[in-house]
């Protein structure tokens, strides 16, 4: 099995990269190839037992999609994207990374002919959902984003519908929540605090907090988030249905859960700990 992993330089997906590194195996079948690219060259993950190719590019360039998808591999995740503080700051790049890499993308699959059908995962956003919200959120919920890059992943969930609708590939979409908490420094997404008003006091650092300790958000850890891209990308048409994109489940708190009492407000948090039970795994 060829498998091909975009954003592969990401937290996700170098975790991703690392798993399935691991795992030798993916869906009952042994990986024979695995080829990481981004706008970055990614790193290599260690004790890979298979043949790793790594390549920077631009999906959205004349081309570069074409070459990512020469070597036809099995099974594509796509995770390429900017995230959402940075898509809503920079509406062109937003829309150049997000829309036109993913169209690019599944262009080039479906331009590559003599049969080719790989199984294309896509990581979407909750994001694609909008206010008012039930207390549970259904995988029929309405798409009514609120940023660009809300609207720019379910502009993506309905290519991938189309394409799939098509026969051009075999796709399933992931929703997922806030990934926290994500190890590092602060990344550009709107959400980025969640992680932030863990990991900071953590390390001894002041963390900012932009809302009310009442706001409440869905969470799932970074290993959680690479089991649901594995577990999708195992999914048949027939187990999947005539629905495509799927919301994942996560934790769903407030703030003040996140963090203990006086520890929240509109300045700063001093000492916060995780419900998640996974941290930066």
């Amino acid at each position: 099995m060829h498998i091909l992993i975009t954003g592969a330089a990401g937290m996700i997906g170098r975790k991703l990269a690392a798993r399935l590194a691991s795992d030798r195996v993916l869906a009952g079948q042994p990986i024979g190839c695995m080829t990481l690219v981004d706008i970055v060259t990614p790193e290599k993950p260690a004790g890979t037992s298979f043949e790793v190719i790594t390549a920077a590019t631009d999906l959205a360039a004349p081309d570069a999609a074409a070459a990512a998808v020469a070597g036809r591999p099995d099974v594509i995740f796509h995770l390429a994207a900017i995230v959402s503080g940075e898509a809503e700051a920079d509406f062109e790049k937003g829309y150049r990374v997000n829309f036109a890499g993913t169209r690019e993308l599944l262009e080039a699959i479906r331009l590559a002919g003599d049969g080719y059908r790989p199984k294309f995962v896509f990581a979407s956003s909750i994001a694609v959902f909008g206010a008012p919200f039930p207390n549970a959120i259904p995988d029929d919920f309405f798409l009514t984003p609120l940023t660009s890059y809300g609207t720019q992943k379910a502009i993506g969930e309905l290519l991938l519908a189309d394409y799939a609708r098509r026969g051009f590939l075999d796709g399933i979409g992931i929703r997922l929540p806030t990934i926290a908490v994500r190890p590092g420094k602060p990344n550009k997404a709107a959400s980025g605090f969640f992680s932030g008003i863990i990991r900071e006091p953590l390390a001894g650092q002041e963390a900012l907090l932009p809302v009310a300790e009442s706001v409440r958000h869905t969470h799932a850890s970074p290993r959680a988030a690479v089991g649901f891209l594995i577990h999708a990308a195992s999914l048949t048409p027939e187990k999947l249905g005539p629905r495509v994109n799927l919301a994942m489940p996560g934790i769903s708190c407030t703030v003040g859960t996140l963090c203990g009492p006086g520890e929240t407000g509109a300045g700063t948090a001093t000492s916060c700990v995780t419900t998640a039970g996974e941290g930066t795994d």
